[in-house]
């Protein structure tokens, strides 16, 4: 319950949901709209629902709350956005309170080696590394300017969550590589690899605007988060060399 409360908190008061309905509209900033709406739904609000769903602590949903708060601590402090710090903090008391009775996250990661499909994720990872981290120096760099363009919501600037979303896509991809986090591996490529994929599809309609993309990135981007949503369905991926993982059990 306190999981679906605090999902709930992420995606309405925080604009999860609000702000993705404003990416086709011309008189709103597509790109940092959908960046901020994608980070509070996909990449904090699904995986409190992930929790509040099963009797057991799914394998990811932790892993991807510390993700979460980690890029928006970063993203806060490189930014000098304070508001992004706060929210940062605020994420971190909601995921200590709904995984604090189970295993402290990565518990199953630190367990294994790697199987059949570790190798396609480090090269994902490896691959897109670059672009995101360059994205997100350029955003917390604009954020820095306190720019007449960017957005505000709930006194935080976009610029700065858009930071937070460049920094996180690295170390989700990151998550998928351990033969530990196979049985993860589909909610965060999932979540990861939606955000991404529509991140991209968005920037690609409405460049140049603020915080998108050139088209060929776009489209690399959709084609790079596609990727992260299929290739953890195969069964190569879930199967393998390395120690079986298991929900976190209570």
């Amino acid at each position: 319950m306190l999981a679906g409360l605090f999902a709930l908190f992420w995606l309405l008061p925080s604009f999860g949901l609000i702000d993705l309905t404003v990416t086709w509209s011309s008189t709103w900033p597509q790109v940092l709209e959908a960046g901020w709406g994608l980070y509070f739904t996909l990449l904090v609000g699904a995986p409190f629902i992930a929790v509040a769903a099963r009797s057991r602590l799914p394998t990811g949903a932790p892993e991807m709350l510390v993700v979460a708060t980690l890029a928006l601590l970063v993203s806060g402090v490189v930014a000098l956005e304070i508001g992004c710090v706060v929210l940062g903090l605020i994420l971190a008391v909601g995921a200590v309170a709904v995984t604090w009775p189970w295993r402290w996250p990565f518990g199953e990661v630190r367990r294994s080696g790697t199987d059949r499909m570790s190798a396609v994720f480090v090269i994902l990872a490896a691959a897109s590394a670059g672009p995101w981290l360059v994205y997100a120096v350029h955003m917390w760099s604009l954020n820095r300017q306190d720019r007449f363009d960017s957005d505000v919501t709930n006194d935080v600037d976009h610029y700065s969550v858009q930071g937070a979303f460049g920094l996180a896509m690295v170390l989700l991809a990151c998550l998928l590589v351990p033969a530990g986090m196979r049985t993860g591996r589909r909610l965060v490529g999932v979540c990861a690899g939606l955000a991404a994929a529509y991140l991209g599809l968005v920037s690609l309609a409405w460049h140049p605007t603020q915080g998108s993309f050139g088209p060929v990135w776009s489209v690399l981007c959709m084609a790079w988060g596609l990727a992260l949503v299929v290739l953890p369905f195969l069964p190569a991926a879930n199967s393998g060399e390395g120690a079986p993982a298991t929900p976190y059990a209570a």
